[in-house]
């Protein structure tokens, strides 16, 4: 199945998306006091085991929506749109602020749980090369250490025994929350990476190296979820690593922003000869890997042009995370301190 013949089930999918508003009415248009998102190296014991108990919380409490398939879990809500979304927000342009945009969907959600704070990010340069020691898997005021026995299960702290049912790739199959550490790959999210990564003075190169730098390295370093790129959002880590990622965003942006807090480009979907371009092979190739979405996937899945008009990626693309938060544009998420988002990292 080639994207051409997906058109109309995308179509009947952006139905679903276009019926929520914009964004939010009640969305502040200045940002006059940013959250401050601190690494998790950083934060108090004590707010380390609230955000830990509220992810807990969303990975125990039943889903909400009765739209997203295979979802048994508010949890599981939040990893289907990254299973619903990935042909689009994976080498395509949409990368960055639909991940950007992800987070903050995370975000409200930690809120049903009664997390009031920041949500903290894992700034990697400091465990560069020896991810296996980081404070962030201690078993108590972390997210337990790397996975044992054959389905690499973490065998300790708050996400031990707990069960996601989105994935692997485009199934519904329930699995324990897993990850598997490899330092030896972690070395490359180190400060020379990140630097050579935002070495670029355009959004397309700047993109691919962050994309294909210490992102795709940090993932490789991890192996969440099996390693699937599909619904790797399914260990709690994921978002850990997603705000260092948007952290480089936020850095590169921040060297010339006159420029880059409008400066956008790319497709907004894969291109079906390349597919995801770590892997060989195009979009054809790679669902030997995990697949392709079934009718009921596409059903819910959003035009990629939603905003658009055309394969390329705009300001006005529109975002959506099929009613647990209101649509935003791309054009909203540009600015981590623009109104619609209101936060820094320190």
């Amino acid at each position: 199945m080639k994207f051409a013949s997906l058109a109309a089930l995308w179509t009947a999918g952006a139905a679903v998306a276009t019926a929520l508003p914009a964004k939010p009415e009640d969305e502040p248009t200045k940002c006059t006091n940013p959250e401050k998102r601190l690494s998790w190296h950083d934060i108090s014991d004590e707010d380390k085991k609230a955000y830990l108990a509220a992810n807990r919380c969303l990975l125990t409490s039943p889903q909400k929506l009765n739209l997203l398939p295979g979802a048994k879990t508010r949890w599981d809500e939040l990893v289907s749109l990254h299973q619903i979304h990935a042909l689009q927000i994976h080498t395509t342009g949409q990368f960055l602020p639909y991940h950007r945009y992800y987070l903050k969907v995370l975000e409200v959600l930690l809120r049903e749980c009664g997390y009031e704070g920041a949500i903290p990010y894992w700034d990697e340069t400091r465990d560069a090369g020896k991810f296996s020691s980081s404070v962030i898997f201690d078993p108590v005021t972390g997210f337990g250490g790397s996975g044992q026995g054959s389905g690499n299960c973490v065998p300790n702290g708050p996400f031990a025994n707990l069960t996601v049912n989105i994935g692997p790739g485009f199934s519904f199959e329930p699995r324990c929350v897993n990850r598997r550490i490899t330092d030896m790959f972690s070395a490359q999210t180190g400060t020379q990476y990140v630097e050579a990564a935002l070495n670029h003075t355009n959004y397309v190169d700047a993109l691919d190296g962050i994309y294909s730098g210490p992102h795709l390295l940090g993932h490789m370093a991890l192996a969440m979820m099996d390693g699937n790129s599909i619904t790797s959002s399914g260990d709690p880590l994921f978002f850990m690593h997603h705000g260092f990622v948007d952290k480089m965003w936020a850095d590169w942006q921040a060297r010339d922003e006159e420029k880059r807090l409008t400066e956008i480009a790319g497709l907004n979907h894969q291109d079906p000869d390349i597919g995801f371009s770590e892997f060989p092979g195009g979009v054809e190739d790679e669902s030997a890997m995990w697949g392709k979405p079934g009718a009921e996937l596409l059903a819910v899945t959003p035009d990629p042009a939603f905003g658009d008009d055309g394969p390329d990626l705009t300001l006005n693309h529109v975002m959506s995370s099929l009613g647990i938060i209101p649509n935003a544009t791309v054009a909203d998420v540009m600015n981590i301190k623009g109104g619609y988002l209101c936060y820094e990292y320190v």
